[in-house]
């Protein structure tokens, strides 16, 4: 079936992975995940299955006011 799919590279691993990320996406907790993939450790769900590389806006917002507030004093 996945030959005929052209998808050779979709595991088991793969589906985890991906609902795992659309659940992080979709803001449900860690231990949502966890339950649902089985994990007894919530780490192994964060560790392993949900997605890094994610930009995260109000780290930027932060850093913003900081150096807005630090260099209106200098």
């Amino acid at each position: 079936m996945r030959a005929c799919l052209k998808l050779d590279w979709v595991t088991s691993h793969t589906f985890r992975k991906t609902l795992a990320t659309l659940l992080d996406g979709q803001g449900l907790s860690a231990r949502i995940g966890a339950d649902q993939l089985g994990h007894a450790q919530v780490s192994m769900t964060q560790d392993v299955y949900m997605g890094r590389k994610v930009i995260h806006t109000e780290v930027a917002d932060v850093l913003d006011r900081v150096v807005s507030t630090t260099t209106a004093f200098q």
